[in-house]
């Protein structure tokens, strides 16, 4: 094996990582492998774009070679013969529908055809509607090429096709060479056509019929059509990787994809600006445990993608998949909240389910056993929200209560000892509280509008680094009303009125981003510069959030991607992800 740039990447993060997360509460999950499940037919639900070739195939229905999928990249990968008579043709004619005959006219032993054709993106993104695509087409020429062209044609519907001539190129030198023309994708049509067609002399036509000429069709399924620059509606940050949702219905991720976590295939292995991700419609939520992400439909169903050692894609096998598999069984959920390698899920009806590792309790479910399906989590009623930390997990319930359970090492749970609970546990003298949030050793709470409190070790809001065995009362507000969000090790918590976010504790290379006039994060301080914010999602020392605008905002340690051409570097500013 040999290290590539991006292999010297991951094992950089590996490193950052290793003595970072050695401060988090319990010891390390374990899981046993397993099958894996494919994307089941579902209506609404479309396969999702493979970054990796998909080859073509030869389809005896169409007459054409057809590639089955989004890719990137549509290529037969082999040559597709002669010209009729002259070299033998084995799919001939190899044109939609057999409706132009495939160079069969031709015996002259002149050696102009068509040897093979793909279609692409240059940038490795799944062709799309909309977006530019390139055609690439290797012809073979004969010793005497004057007067021979190549005309390129698209066409929207691959049943009645009505050919669009893109443009002529002109061969020049003798034997075989490629050549190779941009266009944009039509919009609006799920399967669609293109044609190379080779002519000696003449006018551009989608079907001559010359004793020279030779023509070959490939048949490829483009995503769907994004509009540009809709709204975000939904952020989800993994260890080193981000989501958004938006209001068009595509799903967009960025930054480490070693699990295929980004829904856009296995590779690239690092993508520092967005791609389309895996295509899902109906999509509620978007959510991201350390190398897997998840999606909350509005018919109430989960799925999930990425990487599943510990069975956070609920279907029952341990086995990755890069492709959307339903978590098995699970149906009216309302919300979900994922830790760092297990979730959790609130239906309708107020009960709460978990899946994935377990080795704390933090499942609920009374035992310590890493579970693929989900299960319940205890007798809980009652519930209205939900948040998961790295072993341990929190739930409000509708009378302002809140309940615990899972790792109790640094105080997470809140009773005053260090022991861990499998099962819920109500936290004492919480009363009022309208906003929760787990980190990796701790747990924070809104009572009633502006207070923060705080309980476990880590960044409670009241000194860089302090530990509360149950909560206590860490920051007050002067005014407005707030929600809470955690990370790892740092904390945002939202004024809803203006949109202003306020953070406290480590972001890693001194990136804390809070104002310059507090005790680097020690308690919470505003964002400078940044307002009307909507929702926020923290991952592995870095925040993302998404604005009143539509638009996308990152901060923090630039080492894990933010969307922008500049992920590698460190930013408090925040920086804007360069969503098309």
């Amino acid at each position: 094996m040999h290290s590539s740039g991006n292999d010297i990447q991951k094992k950089r993060w590996a490193g950052l990582l290793g003595g970072f997360l050695l401060a988090a509460c319990g010891a390390p999950d374990l899981a046993s492998p397993g099958a894996g499940e494919e994307l089941p037919g579902s209506p609404g639900v479309a396969q999702a774009p493979l970054a990796e070739t998909i080859y073509a195939a030869y389809d005896p229905t169409l007459k054409a070679f057809k590639c089955d999928g989004v890719t990137w990249n549509c290529d037969p990968g082999r040559d597709l013969d002669g010209r009729g008579q002259v070299i033998t043709e084995h799919y001939a004619p190899s044109t939609l529908g057999g409706t132009c005959l495939d160079g069969n006219q031709g015996s002259f032993m002149d050696g102009e055809w068509v040897r093979t054709v793909r279609i692409f993106t240059e940038d490795q993104t799944p062709l799309t509607q909309g977006r530019p695509a390139s055609i690439e087409v290797t012809v073979q020429m004969p010793t005497m090429p004057q007067g021979n062209f190549l005309d390129l044609y698209s066409s929207s519907s691959v049943t009645s096709p009505s050919w669009t001539l893109i443009t002529t190129l002109t061969p020049t030198g003798t034997d075989s060479q490629t050549l190779k023309a941009t266009y944009t994708v039509p919009e609006g049509s799920k399967v669609q056509a293109v044609r190379a067609a080779m002519r000696r002399g003449g006018t551009a036509s989608p079907c001559t019929l010359g004793d020279y000429d030779d023509r070959d069709d490939l048949v490829f399924t483009p995503a769907p059509a994004y509009v540009s620059g809709a709204k975000a509606t939904s952020v989800a940050s993994g260890s080193m990787h981000s989501l958004a949702l938006r209001a068009d219905g595509t799903l967009w991720g960025w930054g480490d994809n070693y699990s295929s976590q980004l829904g856009a295939g296995a590779s690239p292995y690092v993508s520092t600006l967005p791609v389309q991700a895996t295509i899902l419609s109906g999509v509620k939520s978007v959510h991201a445990t350390s190398d897997s992400s998840l999606a909350l439909r509005t018919d109430g169903t989960v799925w999930a993608w990425g990487g599943n050692s510990t069975g956070v894609l609920g279907n029952g096998t341990t086995t990755a998949s890069a492709t959307p598999v339903r978590v098995s069984g699970l149906t009216g959920v309302t919300a979900l909240a994922a830790g760092r390698s297990h979730v959790l899920a609130l239906r309708g009806d107020g009960t709460v389910w978990a899946w994935g590792a377990n080795g704390s309790g933090q499942l609920g479910n009374g035992t310590r056993i890493n579970r693929t399906l989900p299960v319940r989590v205890g007798t809980l009623t009652g519930v209205t929200a939900l948040a998961a930390g790295r072993r341990h997990s929190l739930v409000l319930k509708s009378d302002g209560t809140v309940w615990t359970w899972g790792d109790n090492s640094h105080g997470c749970l809140g009773n005053g000892t260090t022991n861990s609970s499998s099962v819920p546990i109500k936290v004492a003298a919480m009363a009022g509280v309208t906003s929760i949030a787990a980190g990796d050793s701790f747990s924070l709470a809104i009572r009633g509008t502006r207070e923060l409190w705080a309980w476990g070790g880590g960044p409670l809001g009241d000194a860089p680094w302090s530990s509360h065995p149950t909560p206590a009362r860490t920051y007050v507000w002067n005014s407005g009303t707030f929600s809470v969000f955690a990370g790892p090790t740092h904390a945002v918590a939202l004024e809803r009125t203006q949109g202003t976010p306020w953070t406290w504790g480590d972001f890693g290379f001194q990136a804390n981003c809070a104002s310059s006039t507090v005790n680097y994060g020690a308690i919470p301080a505003p964002i400078l510069g940044l307002t009307g914010v909507s929702g926020v999602s923290i991952g592995e020392r870095y925040a993302e959030a998404f604005l009143t605008d539509g638009t996308v905002w990152g901060w923090g340690d630039g080492f894990f991607q933010k969307g922008t051409d500049q992920g590698g570097t460190g930013s408090c500013a925040p920086l804007k992800a360069a969503l098309p």
